[in-house]
């Protein structure tokens, strides 16, 4: 039976070229790829790719059903350092490339990595239990420090009464949060759909999709998932000419009232 593995930087993976996220089969005869679709989707983990044929029983391209990751207190230990490290130019600096205000970057704990020259975005699972530290460089380039598992960048003071935006990553995830509404975000446009489901279970739910096959086919998937736990969920893209929340948010002087109106006329 193949054994998956997560990608590295040495051994990147054979389908998109990342060195994140994917898992590939001991024997190197798949990828498992969130990234680039294939006919196979494997729920919580993204496509399969069969790079060469070989006798496989039915269960064996099958990720083993683990557990969900609980808190790590020294990932936590170095999320606080970071978030200290993170001064008032650090800051503005982040607020000036990323194009949302540095208080809801705050919000989702953003820091400061300067040996990385990277800002720095803890990972959560439901009641802020930190699982990982997403790293974003100040030439846009994305990784998670080595130890990190997969998780959700969730902002502090969440209402319990209001509907939850479910966006793409922490910049978008900010974009939603300057416009006064409760948003949480995924790590990518595949996989997290049990973390998130802690989350919005009974409540409400917008899921945030980026204009593209990948992430329009990942919120579909995820609305399927979240059906019978939430109040009630939707999906909705942002309007042609933009690719994403951020980018939709830094087009204009979008207002939570023009947010809400398009939505209303989107569903």
């Amino acid at each position: 039976m193949s054994t998956w593995t997560r990608v590295t930087r040495a051994k990147p993976c054979p389908v998109c070229g990342k060195p994140d996220w994917c898992l590939t089969s001991q024997d190197g005869s798949a990828s498992i790829c969130p990234r680039v679709e294939s006919k196979k989707f494997i729920e919580g983990s993204g496509y399969l790719h069969v790079l060469k044929e070989t006798e496989w029983s039915k269960d064996q391209w099958k990720p083993e059903k683990k557990e969900l990751p609980e808190h790590n207190e020294v990932m936590a230990s170095m999320a606080r350092k970071f978030y200290l490290a993170c001064d008032d130019d650090q800051q503005a600096s982040a607020n000036e490339r990323l194009g949302v205000s540095h208080a809801s970057l705050r919000r989702l704990g953003m820091g400061w990595c300067a040996s990385q020259s990277a800002n720095t975005f803890p990972m959560f699972r439901h009641e802020r239990r930190l699982l990982g530290i997403r790293m974003r460089g100040t030439d846009g380039r994305k990784w998670a420090i080595k130890g990190s598992k997969q998780g959700l960048f969730i902002p502090k003071g969440i209402p319990a009464d209001k509907a939850i935006f479910v966006c793409e990553g922490p910049t978008d995830t900010a974009a939603m949060l300057d416009l006064g509404f409760a948003a949480i975000g995924r790590p990518s446009c595949m996989g997290a759909s049990e973390l998130i489901a802690e989350v919005v279970a009974g409540r409400h739910a917008i899921i945030m999709a980026d204009r593209d096959g990948p992430g329009m086919d990942g919120a579909e998937r995820l609305e399927h998932s979240l059906r019978n736990i939430t109040r009630k969920v939707i999906t909705v893209s942002p309007p042609d000419g933009y690719k994403d929340v951020r980018s939709w948010y830094r087009g204009g002087e979008l207002t939570r009232d023009q947010v809400l109106a398009y939505i209303k006329e989107s569903t």
